[in-house]
């Protein structure tokens, strides 16, 4: 739960990577790759569904709202401190960049509600609820590339903000088009699916 608040922290701290979406394939050196996907959430989450009530001196809340935080890992299996962490906007196609040696996405997941209480000098109690991603999911990486098309994962959810379902759709054409518009000059990405 207080992962929320530490994954800011530990960020500023230099502990954890936080990939958001890049301007310029500059940033992706020969160690990484550049990711193109989406997240799609059904129904969509309005805004009036999501809260974050904390003190937010860093603007924790910008990582959380509209956005989903998913936790990298080179093992299939979710560790504390995994180093790197994905925050991708929901519904929309992103451009992330991934160190190769982790292929494998351990946590995954929409915060719904967030509050942090301070109940005397030494103690906070949190509130959480989020909306989690099934995991692990693999990205097919390999060696030569430079960008990737993992495509559309689409989670459905119901009222309790439980995945009733979860699927992987190829919209490729669509995700290339914003691509060349974002990278003209770029090497086209390899499509490659995520997988469970």
């Amino acid at each position: 739960m207080r992962r929320l608040l530490a994954l800011a922290a530990i960020a500023l701290a230099g502990c954890v990577s936080v990939s958001e979406n890049l301007d310029s394939l500059d940033e992706v050196g020969a160690d990484s790759v550049l990711v193109v996907g989406k997240i799609e959430i059904v129904p969509p989450i309005k805004p009036e569904e999501q809260s974050f009530k904390a003190l937010d001196p860093f603007n924790t809340k910008r990582h959380f709202i509209g956005r989903a935080v998913m936790f990298m890992s080179d093992k299939p299996e979710h560790q504390e401190h995994t180093g790197n962490a994905l925050n991708p906007p929901l519904q929309e196609t992103y451009f992330l960049k991934v160190p190769k040696a982790t292929r494998y996405i351990v946590k995954g997941s929409v915060t719904m509600a967030f509050a942090l209480r301070v109940v005397s000098r030494r103690q906070a109690v949190t509130d959480q609820t989020e909306l989690l991603f099934p995991a692990p999911l693999e990205l097919d990486i390999r060696r030569g590339d430079q960008a990737i098309y993992v495509g559309t994962l689409r989670l459905h959810r119901d009222e309790f903000h439980e995945v009733t379902k979860a699927e992987v759709r190829d919209e490729y054409a669509k995700a290339l088009a914003e691509y060349r518009a974002k990278f003209p000059a770029a090497p086209v990405p390899r499509k490659a699916l995520l997988r469970r």
